[in-house]
């Protein structure tokens, strides 16, 4: 009986987590809001919705989600407005703890490639304001993540620009 109940569980948690990622690429604050008990990470992730909202995040192939050791991780591949200006695709991977049939834990990252981060330095020298201005405080208390996400991609086409006519 409890090895039943635990896989009851563990099928309820998978489930939780496959409706956290349908909220969260549905762009509904309120959708994913309802599903979490994060605190701030919880704030980081609203943040990161709403910049894959501005970014025009498309999912390209979406993986079930799956247990690995303490946390439930789901991987979905996306090209976004970064991506297309900068040439490629990444892959989201959030890592969830589930509570009560609610996301109480969540971490994400990308693998962005190494173009990404140089498009950031480039924007540090070229267009400072952008850090200062809608990306101050980008995925840590930020208030401007759309903003933000789009002041970045308006910069990356001026970064590819600028790399073609050097080249």
């Amino acid at each position: 009986l409890t090895i039943l109940l635990n896989i009851t569980v563990w099928a309820n948690d998978l489930l939780v987590a496959e409706r956290f990622i349908d909220a969260f690429y549905s762009y509904d604050q309120n959708r994913l809001s309802e599903i979490m008990d994060a605190g701030e990470e919880g704030e980081r992730v609203l943040y990161y919705q709403a910049w894959a909202d501005a970014a025009n995040y498309q999912i390209q192939k979406r993986r079930p989600c799956a247990s690995k050791e303490s946390a439930l991780v789901c991987q979905i591949t996306v090209v976004d407005d970064f991506g297309e200006t900068l040439g490629y695709m990444a892959t989201d991977t959030f890592s969830l703890v589930v509570e009560n049939r609610k996301v109480t834990g969540v971490q994400f990252e990308g693998d962005d490639p190494p173009i990404f981060m140089k498009l950031f330095e480039w924007i540090s020298l070229n267009r400072a304001g952008i850090m200062k201005g809608p990306c101050l405080n980008m995925f840590a208390g930020g208030q401007t993540p759309g903003e933000c996400a789009r002041a970045v991609v308006s910069a990356a086409r001026d970064f590819v620009h600028e790399k073609e006519f050097e080249g």
